[in-house]
């Protein structure tokens, strides 16, 4: 509560503790001010709370410091997590030896553990391809074709979806059948998670590419895959054959049609804007027309990507 007031000081700011220590009593103080009139008791409580966790020497203000440390590692993890690997706060680990109750250090031990694997996942670079489009454009039938060639693995959400509702070793069988049975999206969080389990067996079977069909729907699906998924693990490539003639004619998707390619410009900005790479491929032909343009642009991708390695 005192950073409320003083504001939040870090270590390397070159604040002595002692003025730290004045900076944040006079922020209690000023609180404890601020309720006298309304209830003094209160104040005094906030106030003698602070000094007894300044002080440190009761249990609780010991297990309090610790949570406050551990709290800190946290947040510097969650913000690895969020700038997709790109920093490294590997100074805020430093606290740990800091941390001396039973219980902060199992948690702490946790914490060591998913970060351990987070950045581990990062440091794997097996590229992905997102196949999305318009209803109706024949993704299936180019992914099939594409795998074929290029010895993709082939991952349709809808399959995996289905494959899981009738898997009665899953814990959320029963759930995802409900959701496909009344035509309500599986939550993202689930989708994903499944996406990378898919895509791990796949590298464990020899598949270093991944072409996947169905997702993401939305910029919001792949946001959150770049999070929990990773950019170094997984190369953002995004195939988006336009709307072919057959496709656009028919009335009863027209509507899909529109929200879809209001969708898709918000992703193109997006892996346009980061490390990831866009191609768009113009639907309008027979298969293996359509097949040599996507063809193509997968050659691209892979050539982008070994560019990086």
């Amino acid at each position: 509560m005192a950073e409320s007031v003083a504001g939040d000081i870090p270590t390397y700011a070159g604040v002595t503790k002692e003025h730290k220590f004045k900076l944040e009593d006079f922020g209690t103080r000023y609180i404890q001010s601020l309720l006298n009139p309304i209830n003094p008791t209160l104040g005094t409580k906030i106030r003698t709370a602070w000094l007894e966790y300044e002080e440190g020497k009761t249990a609780e203000a010991r297990f309090i410091r610790d949570m406050d440390k551990l709290e800190c590692m946290i947040q510097a993890y969650e913000y690895e997590r969020r700038t997709f690997g790109e920093k490294d706060l590997e100074e805020f680990q430093g606290l740990s030896s800091k941390i001396s109750s039973a219980t902060g250090k199992a948690w702490l031990e946790l914490l060591q553990q998913e970060r351990e694997a987070h950045f581990s996942k990062r440091k794997r670079r097996n590229p992905v391809v997102f196949f999305i489009g318009a209803p109706g454009i024949g993704k299936k039938t180019q992914c099939a074709l594409l795998c074929q060639r290029f010895g993709f693995q082939h991952i349709s959400l809808d399959d995996v979806l289905h494959e899981r509702s009738d898997d009665p070793t899953y814990p959320h069988a029963e759930f995802v059948k409900d959701c496909l049975e009344e035509k309500v999206d599986v939550p993202r969080e689930l989708t994903v998670s499944l996406l990378e389990r898919k895509i791990n067996e796949g590298i464990e079977e020899g598949k270093k590419w991944s072409l996947v069909n169905g997702f993401p729907e939305c910029i919001q699906d792949l946001l959150e895959f770049e999070e929990k998924v990773g950019l170094t693990h997984v190369n953002k490539l995004c195939l988006h054959p336009r709307i072919g003639k057959e496709a656009g004619d028919k009335l009863d998707i027209a509507k899909s049609i529109q929200d879809f390619q209001v969708r898709k410009t918000e992703m193109e900005s997006h892996l346009k804007a980061a490390e990831g790479y866009f191609k768009e491929i113009n639907g309008d032909g027979n298969v293996e027309e359509v097949h040599g343009e996507v063809t193509q642009a997968v050659k691209e991708f892979i050539q982008h990507m070994e560019g990086r390695a």
